[in-house]
């Protein structure tokens, strides 16, 4: 046989202590445990204080009206499930005092047009001022209010009230207590509605206040995520700007639900896009006032060698800015000030012209070797005296040196409307490296791409140079410029001479007539050497 549960051995006061500090759902649930919790938590006069504090200390409720006892109000604000079936339902019907699923809307709901026909024959009022009645989707109460704008809306009752009201009505019928029936049903319809709009009110900030505990849980989790991939220090950069901060959160807050696992994987990969663009931003305005001052050291520099009248090709400011040297003092961890900056670069910049003048030298010089690959290695490709280049861009020919100085080597951005600058450089889910945000500030600062040689094409004119090295005399993949032009040899294009005026040309401008005038496809060109 099974006895009286153990807590009922303890003092009333002991339990009395111990349910004062439960909610009201916690009592509901309490309700339904055994006959004895029932019958204590529902006696009027034992537990009655118990019902009213719990409900007092639920912030701004309603107080419990008239018309309900408060272990029912706690059960129709709190107990989450249909009052009949007991299926889930987290929709309350105010009005009628009830939670009603889709599936018992037949059984505890009856609509206008079915109201018995002596209640549309009550000429003295209005049917709702009698009865209480609420408007609900016709996909079913469980709907909510701000989701039934595409759907039909219906007016309904509860059977209980339909039916209080019809045992009322036929107990005073034709005689003179009908009409106190109609003012007492107005009165109590009247105090159901005055309570529902209050009902209605703390309704909707319990949903804001839950929404808002949702968003800042939500805020929390993204937040710990991106901290794990390393971000935690620049979100709270951005975050300090009160404009990100808001773009920040009206990307968390797209859905007021907890992160879960797949809403994750969802919404990660764009937040930590947004932190890596936000980011490679601030880096780009920053490396940008920095640039700037490297700009100026360069052009005064170049302005003193030029004075000096060297023989040096001399970069543009981005081709310096991206030497390893040079970056490692503009993007160092401690911020130099502006005056130690143009000091730095001005003590290192003459030996950094050198050693990119070089290395620029050099990769022109596998460029040649890459297309022409007939010249042998012990020969200085740069200085064969067949060399011309053609540019893939303008089409124009340009000889060693001046080539590392031709304008399609440096491509300005806007003439590449493809390129895309640091903000919109990022996919979704992918993490931009300090070197590609430091590249991409100095093309979007300067507005131009480093230096490239690849736009030079070595081998346009092989056909027509060898044909114009055969009539010399000379091999084309070994002559130097210098053999050239200590060689007294001079050629002329019996193609273009008349009968009495001869072209007389050396070899250099034979070139440049040659390229000028003459093409590949055409075995046009005839060359006579002149004795």
């Amino acid at each position: 046989m099974v006895g009286k549960p153990v807590v009922f051995g303890l003092p009333l006061e002991v339990l009395l202590e111990i349910f004062w500090y439960l909610h009201p759902l916690d009592l509901v649930y309490l309700t339904r445990v055994s006959k004895l919790f029932r019958s204590f938590l529902l006696h009027r006069r034992k537990a009655k204080s118990l019902w009213i504090g719990a409900l007092k200390r639920i912030d701004r409720l309603p107080q419990c009206p008239s018309y309900l006892s408060e272990p029912a109000y706690a059960n129709l604000l709190f107990w989450p499930f249909c009052h009949r079936c007991h299926s889930s339902c987290d929709v309350i019907q105010w009005e009628l005092r009830i939670r009603c699923c889709n599936g018992c809307t037949s059984h505890m709901l009856v609509g206008q047009e079915m109201f018995p026909s002596f209640v549309n024959q009550l000429n003295c009022l209005d049917v709702k001022q009698l009865i209480p009645m609420s408007v609900i989707s016709s996909a079913g109460p469980c709907v909510r209010h701000t989701d039934i704008t595409y759907r039909k809306l219906l007016t309904v009752a509860s059977h209980a009230d339909i039916n209080k009201f019809n045992m009322q009505y036929k107990f005073v019928k034709d005689s003179p207590l009908s009409n106190d029936l109609m003012i007492h049903c107005e009165k109590a319809t009247e105090e159901i509605y005055q309570h529902v709009t209050l009902c209605r009110i703390w309704e909707a900030e319990v949903a804001d206040r839950r929404r808002k505990e949702l968003v800042d849980q939500r805020k929390r989790d993204v937040v710990e995520k991106l901290e794990s991939l390393g971000l935690g220090d620049e979100l709270k950069l951005l975050l300090s700007d009160a404009s990100v901060s808001k773009e920040f959160d009206n990307l968390i807050v797209r859905q007021d639900q907890e992160l879960t696992d797949s809403s994750c994987r969802v919404s990660l990969p764009r937040l930590q896009n947004f932190v890596e663009v936000r980011k490679a931003r601030r880096l780009t305005v920053y490396l940008q006032d920095r640039f700037k001052i490297l700009a100026i050291v360069v052009s005064e520099m170049i302005k003193t060698f030029k004075n000096e009248k060297t023989n040096m090709v001399f970069p543009h400011a981005i081709d310096i800015c991206l030497l390893s040297e040079v970056r490692c003092m503009i993007d160092a961890p401690e911020v130099m000030s502006v005056e130690a900056l143009a000091n730095a670069l001005t003590l290192r910049l003459p030996p950094l012209l050198l050693a990119w003048n070089h290395q620029a030298t050099k990769q022109l010089a596998d460029l040649v070797r890459a297309q022409l690959r007939s010249i042998d290695n012990d020969v200085d490709p740069l200085a064969l005296a067949a060399l011309v280049f053609r540019c893939s861009n303008c089409r124009l020919h340009v000889t060693y040196p001046s080539a590392l100085n031709h304008p399609c080597l440096h491509a300005n951005t806007f003439d590449k409307p493809w390129v895309q600058l640091p903000m919109e450089t990022t996919a979704l889910g992918r993490t931009m490296s300090p070197e590609e945000i430091y590249k991409k500030a100095a093309i979007e600062g300067f507005e131009m791409h480093p230096w490239n040689c690849t736009v030079l094409e070595a081998d346009g004119y092989t056909k027509r140079i060898h044909n114009l090295f055969q009539a010399l005399g000379r091999d084309p993949n070994s002559t130097s410029v210098n053999d050239m032009e200590s060689c007294p040899i001079r050629v002329t294009c019996k193609s273009c001479s008349g009968s009495r005026n001869r072209m007389i040309l050396t070899y250099r401008t034979a070139l440049i007539h040659l390229v000028r005038n003459h093409s590949d496809g055409k075995n046009d060109a005839v060359w006579g050497v002149v004795v």
